[in-house]
């Protein structure tokens, strides 16, 4: 049987250990996040960082974009920071990256972006050709709408390339929550040919409206390693082709999102 005096030493451990795991728990978590430099990142990227066009007028300005990177390449977090019209944050977190490492393992990642905002005016004039779908499991395509100053519906979808369909309402919709789906590949074709109709890898990331209080839309398209996003904030008013609208609404409509978002 153990003596007082060794029950209280064992009650100390104990006691210290309750409450200083959580502690170290937390300093092996913060060392696991990799703090990445520009160029690194540059060398990871997957698509374009911009530019974002506006109608604001002709001052060029840069808008900051913290992310967190998680082992699969893909966004787990980003916030912005800049007082942009438009929250840049949904198209941040549509960026891809070849994962990073650390001594041959993937690691989390923290890095910082730059997204810089130009007048309408300097958008020049491109042509890139839609690439073709060799592997259509590695297609991955999203839509998200935020909220506004108002009831405006406030969800996420995401479509994969064997037809999976994540939805996740979080607002004014008619459905909330997660709800997962599937749709024909034959609709995933027509959803491709939207795309490739608005000739979607010739837009620019960004079309942004001087006015207030209004909803924000991102899509994106990747596949067979490469990546587009685009965001529409009010962009008709700022030069966006129709095209975009298209794309949104063909979203929508193809993957089934449009019974959840409805409102009875």
């Amino acid at each position: 049987m153990l003596d007082c005096e060794t029950m209280k030493r064992l009650l100390q451990r104990v006691l210290i250990g309750v409450f200083l795991a959580p502690l170290f728990g937390f300093a092996q978590d913060s060392q696991s996040v990799a703090e990445i430099f520009e160029a690194e990142t540059a060398e990871h990227r997957i698509g374009g960082r911009g530019p974002v066009y506006t109608n604001l007028g002709q001052e060029h300005f840069a808008v900051a974009c913290e992310i967190v990177v998680g082992s699969d390449g893909k966004v787990v977090s980003a916030q912005t920071s800049g007082g942009f019209i438009s929250d840049l944050t949904p198209l941040c977190k549509t960026w891809l990256y070849k994962p990073f490492e650390r001594n041959g393992q993937r690691v989390v990642a923290r890095i910082r972006e730059s997204l810089t905002i130009l007048p309408i005016g300097e958008l020049p004039e491109a042509h890139i050709p839609f690439p073709e779908i060799h592997d259509w499991n590695s297609l991955r395509i999203t839509l998200s709408r935020s909220g506004c100053y108002g009831m405006c519906s406030t969800y996420e979808v995401e479509i994969h390339g064997d037809g999976t369909v994540l939805y996740n309402g979080q607002g004014y919709v008619g459905t909330t929550g997660k709800q997962k789906m599937h749709i024909s590949h034959a609709s995933l074709v027509k959803l491709v040919d939207t795309f490739r109709a608005a000739d979607y890898f010739s837009l620019a990331s960004g079309y942004a409206s001087g006015v207030t209080d209004m909803p924000t839309y991102v899509t994106s398209i990747s596949f067979d390693g490469v990546s587009k996003s685009v965001l529409d904030y009010v962009g008709r008013a700022a030069g966006m082709p129709t095209g975009v609208s298209d794309v949104e609404s063909a979203i929508d409509r193809l993957s089934g999102a449009y019974r959840l978002i409805e409102r009875k």
